[in-house]
């Protein structure tokens, strides 16, 4: 686990260094209500921006995320990209849900430039009930997976 984290973090610190393209073409839509927005990294508009008074998740809820996210990843082959290829950052997006944005992984082994770690998809996930939605690209807005 810790590695895991530690790969994370020095993921999160790649991005934070060189931002992401793709931030500043998405419409800025509301989620509704059922689906809040989740916190993008890099993101330049504030109000995506995590409050510092959220707390943290703890290690069990990123654990638990990671596993419903690989699962998903799975079922509804939402990459061709071996698990192995993606990193997963677990944020808190609210009190009831939390988001996973996979990333992927560029090793030796998976290609690609080591620099770089492009997103594949921002999963939001139900803490209650476990229910995920994804990013939808083109309208800014999470929906069902199907």
């Amino acid at each position: 686990m810790t590695k895991f984290l530690l790969l994370a973090a020095f993921t999160a610190l790649a991005l934070a260094g060189c931002g992401r393209s793709d931030d500043a073409h998405k419409p800025a839509a509301p989620a509704p209500a059922s689906a809040p927005a989740a916190p993008a990294l890099g993101a330049s508009n504030a109000a995506n921006a995590p409050t510092a008074s959220a707390p943290a998740v703890s290690e069990a809820e990123q654990a638990k995320a990671v596993d419903l996210a690989r699962a998903a990843i799975e079922k509804y082959k939402l990459t061709t990209l071996p698990q192995e290829c993606l990193s997963f950052l677990v944020d808190r997006a609210d009190d009831t849900h939390n988001s996973v944005e996979v990333l992927e992984n560029h090793t030796p082994a998976c290609g690609g430039d080591p620099n770089t770690a492009p997103r594949v998809v921002t999963l939001l996930i139900d803490k209650n009930t476990g229910a995920l939605q994804k990013d939808d690209p083109a309208s800014g807005e999470y929906v069902p997976l199907k």
